[in-house]
């Protein structure tokens, strides 16, 4: 076999294995609630995590829902790291009458999706989904 027909054959086994890579993964958006005993969170960052090592966050809005995108759809740890809880707007100065909102107290065990026990199934479809941490 010459190096001229050796090249030719190891470019046509390269070419016939796929040269388009591993395909895309599917990325979803899910929106949704976070309760603890009961109450729904106002405040704070949700984390899931994929078996893959893929992760999303999203943070808790003032009306108790998060919008998170690039989520992988199927089963994901999850944990939840408690963030200031503010009312009203962050660019004036705070005034002594304004009502004081106050966080829940989420023990750190939540923080870790490896040590929160808690998980979620995402739909392949994205949507809405409820994280209870228990």
């Amino acid at each position: 076999m010459t190096l001229r027909t050796a090249t030719l054959l190891v470019a046509m086994l390269m070419l016939s294995a796929g040269c388009g890579g591993k395909p895309a993964k599917q990325m979803i958006t899910v929106t949704g609630t976070v309760n603890y005993q009961g109450h729904q969170l106002n405040a704070g960052i949700i984390k899931f995590l994929a078996p893959n090592g893929d992760f999303a966050t999203a943070a808790i809005r003032p009306d108790g829902t998060f919008l998170m995108t690039d989520v992988v759809p199927g089963e994901q740890k999850v944990a939840y790291v408690s963030g200031p809880v503010s009312v009203g707007s962050s660019d004036k100065a705070p005034s002594g009458n304004a009502p004081k909102a106050k966080a829940a107290t989420v023990p750190a065990k939540f923080s870790d999706p490896q040590t929160s026990g808690v998980t979620v199934s995402v739909p392949e479809s994205g949507g809405a989904v409820t994280v209870e941490l228990k």
